[in-house]
């Protein structure tokens, strides 16, 4: 759950926050796409360390899309999503960290370290909120 209208509030109090984007699309070579070559410069003339993605952001537009149908299945949403994510990596390019948060307590770090560096600790963490709850509430009810 996103905090509401902190994006307009950020954005008027500090407007250098939000800068054009050039978008390099992927070419097509004898009818193969091939991708944007991401180790190149930014042609943004800005390079970022950091890209931290809230999915919640990138699922909803994918899944309910205001300029086009709806996914008709789980698979053509799953693919608007890739492919919309795919985008915002390659205009961002971050050079040492991608966070990718999904949902409310689980994020996806790829760093040098190896992309699951977290995913364990997210496991464990996960198994005892479980634990907890099975305690405390019964395993039939949600907290």
């Amino acid at each position: 759950m996103g905090v509401p209208a902190l994006f307009r509030w950020l954005s008027k109090k500090y407007p250098k926050i939000i800068s054009p984007v050039i978008e390099e699309q992927p070419t097509n070579v004898d009818g193969e796409d091939v991708p944007v070559d991401t180790t190149k410069a930014n042609p943004n003339g800005e390079e970022f360390d950091n890209l931290y993605l809230d999915m919640n952001g990138i699922v909803h537009p994918c899944s309910h899309p205001e300029d086009r149908p709806p996914p008709a299945n789980e698979e053509e949403m799953m693919l608007a999503i890739f492919e919309y994510t795919d985008r915002v990596v390659n205009m961002v390019r971050p050079r040492k960290l991608l966070l990718i948060a999904i949902g409310m307590s689980t994020t996806l770090e790829v760093s040098a370290k190896g992309p699951l560096a977290n995913l364990p600790r997210s496991s464990s963490h996960a198994l005892h909120r479980s634990r907890v709850r099975e305690k405390y509430v019964g395993a039939n009810q949600h907290l």
